[in-house]
């Protein structure tokens, strides 16, 4: 491990931080201003657009500049790395069904009733799902069991 190695390392953790805490950001922005009368539907399409622009492009870059950091230091057989890579997976799954269903909640905003209520905790159910799985990839990171 050399110099570039931890120029890798603060680059992947720098765009963690960035992509990743844009989203926490993001689902406090949600919790309190998404069902707003006036300003949801603006907050709801910015935070869509900011999930689509910064979020989902940091995660992947998340994943391959991890990926390419393991390769210079460790065998990708390590139990925790094999687990990160598919907590990874279901993190990606999860994200994209979180996208949908904020796009579904942006669509039905204004509508009174249960429908708009049913999509926007399922919005919110997905992207706290996203949060547990990042937050226990970060365990496995820090730690690595």
């Amino acid at each position: 491990m050399g110099a570039h190695y931890l120029w890798l390392k603060g680059l992947h953790i720098l765009v963690a931080v960035v992509a990743l805490g844009t989203s926490a950001g993001l689902g406090i922005v949600l919790e309190f201003y998404g069902n707003d009368r006036t300003h949801g539907s603006f907050v709801l399409r910015i935070i869509e657009r900011v999930v689509a622009l910064v979020v989902i492009p940091g995660y992947v870059l998340v994943l391959a500049t991890g990926l390419w950091m393991a390769n210079l230091a460790w065998p990708f057989t390590m139990g925790w790395i094999q687990l990160a890579i598919g907590l990874w997976i279901v993190g990606v799954v999860l994200l994209g069904c979180s996208l949908v269903a904020l796009r579904r909640q942006r669509r039905l905003h204004g509508i009174e009733g249960s429908t708009y209520a049913k999509s926007a905790i399922v919005s919110r159910a997905l992207g706290a799902a996203f949060g547990l799985v990042v937050v226990v990839i970060l365990y496995l990171m820090v730690f690595k069991p």
